[in-house]
């Protein structure tokens, strides 16, 4: 049987030290247990970035390539990366009879960022902001130039959704709204990946023409790697 100091207070206290005896019970003598995200969001180790604001959304690139990118984070030494949302929200569909595309890919190996688009400092999930992130991200307003994947399976196709698989019409648009409904990537609902120091995340979305225009987000875990492994 577990001995302890009991407290009521959700989270730890300054009082209460680094001892592990130290955990949270409520009025009910019940055993507190933080799920693993928020403890993360709590210690300031969640990040966010997004593509479009407001009623501005983005345009998109041609379709998905590896070396043609919507949306890049490149991980660093040290840092290990744990993805836990991804979504792309479609606003505009192409004018013509084309299909649209998003896909979230992770590079076991490298970082594939090499020109283009605009740097995103992430901001943190705690709006105090007491960690920086260690990523390098980018995001799309012109094309950004990845440098080629690592071979499959470094190069690691993680989750896919068709944004849409024509221009709009009676008979598909049901569908294209439900693919507008789900996200791209939960780590809810998908098994979760951790990059591991240098590896890249990375989001495609496009189509074969640039009339498509889309909202976007990411957001992961940040943790020392020398606490993972």
């Amino acid at each position: 049987m577990a001995t302890g100091i009991a407290r009521n207070a959700g989270y730890r206290t300054a009082t209460d030290g680094q001892e592990v005896s130290s955990f949270a019970v409520n009025k009910r003598q019940e055993l507190i247990v933080v799920d693993f995200w928020t403890q993360l969001v709590l210690e300031g180790r969640m990040f966010h970035i997004q593509l479009g604001t407001e009623n501005a959304p983005v345009n998109t690139t041609a379709v998905p390539d590896d070396i043609l990118v919507w949306c890049l984070v490149d991980g660093q030494a040290g840092t290990t990366i744990i993805p836990s949302f991804v979504d792309i929200t479609l606003t505009t569909f192409a004018n013509t009879a084309v299909t649209g595309d998003a896909m979230l890919e992770i590079d076991r190996a490298k970082n594939r960022y090499t020109s283009g688009g605009t740097a995103y400092v992430p901001e943190n999930l705690r709006t105090d902001r007491p960690r920086a992130s260690n990523a390098a991200a980018y995001v799309w307003s012109t094309d950004i130039v990845a440098s080629a994947k690592t071979a499959v399976p470094g190069s690691i196709e993680i989750a896919r959704k068709k944004l849409f698989d024509a221009a709009p019409t009676t008979t598909n648009e049901p569908s294209d709204f439900l693919a507008n409904l789900r996200p791209l990537y939960t780590v809810a609902t998908q098994p979760a990946v951790a990059i591991v120091g240098v590896g890249s995340m990375i989001i495609h979305a496009g189509c074969a023409t640039a009339d498509t225009y889309l909202y976007g987000m990411a957001q992961w875990a940040e943790l020392p790697t020398s606490a993972v492994i």
